[in-house]
């Protein structure tokens, strides 16, 4: 059992590193990946920002806390690239990452938002824009491009977390179809980047999986772990690796992304 997409009281989990760590070997998970969020042009990680530093000194707690357990302990980060896909980290922390996942949590630029209206061709557009840069740019795995979009400005106040995934639903029905899967599919193939798997939201939409296995596209089992109770849920994904014969990212540790 694998997770390559999980969170700890570094960012916004819930559970501290030691308490993902010692839960994931009772789960019986072989190999985690611990990617918190570290980001400081996300506007939704006010409360959440951490310089690199304090990034390496997690990495070492984390590699510490994993020695002698029998599972592989990744350190990694959740990241938002510009608009052309490039990665905004120094070098050092570069280097010190074994897996980076690149996730569309914002788009630049202004928009005619209203509350309620979710179907903005303009935003939209510009969000399948950035996701064909980030395909082909820098980072290892493209994180939860049809779960998890960027809504927060059109949303109604007291929408559920079910009512959100079903307003993601709606917009990966409208605005991603088989010619921006094939393309998407093609700068992934470039850039030799992964797609993820992603279990919180069981995303993307089957079909999408059997169109960019067809193109050869690596796949990476992911979570998204913020709470235990979803740590290693990857049912899902791993019926789809079978069902498909998915060939599956691996990270590396002190792998650096090109």
């Amino acid at each position: 059992m694998v997770d390559y997409h999980v969170h700890t009281t570094f960012s916004d989990g819930e559970r501290t590193p030691k308490e993902v760590i010692d839960l994931a070997v009772a789960l019986g998970i072989e190999k985690l990946a611990i990617t918190d969020h570290f980001d400081v042009y996300d506007p939704g990680l006010s409360g959440h920002q951490k310089t690199t530093g304090e990034l390496l000194r997690h990495f070492d707690r984390i590699r510490n806390l994993a020695g002698g357990k029998p599972i592989t302990v990744y350190c990694g980060i959740e990241t938002c690239t510009d608009e052309y896909g490039h990665l905004r980290i120094d070098r050092e922390c570069l280097s010190a990452c074994d897996l980076i996942i690149t996730s569309p949590h914002y788009i630049e630029g202004d928009y005619p938002f209203r509350q309620g209206v979710y179907f903005c061709d303009a935003y939209w557009l510009a969000y399948k824009k950035k996701l064909l840069m980030m395909a082909a740019g820098e980072g290892h795995v493209l994180g939860h491009p049809e779960g998890y979009l960027p809504i927060g400005p059109m949303l109604v106040e007291g929408t559920t977390y079910e009512g959100r995934q079903e307003i993601c639903r709606s917009i990966s029905v409208e605005y991603f179809d088989p010619a921006f899967i094939q393309e998407l599919g093609e700068q992934l193939k470039k850039s030799g980047k992964a797609y993820e798997l992603h279990g919180a939201t069981k995303t993307p939409r089957e079909w999408v999986v059997e169109a960019l296995a067809k193109q050869d596209i690596l796949f990476s089992p992911g979570s998204d772990a913020h709470a235990v109770n979803i740590l290693g849920k990857n049912e899902r994904a791993m019926e789809l690796v079978k069902k498909y014969n998915l060939k599956l990212y691996e990270p590396e540790h002190g792998r650096t992304c090109r």
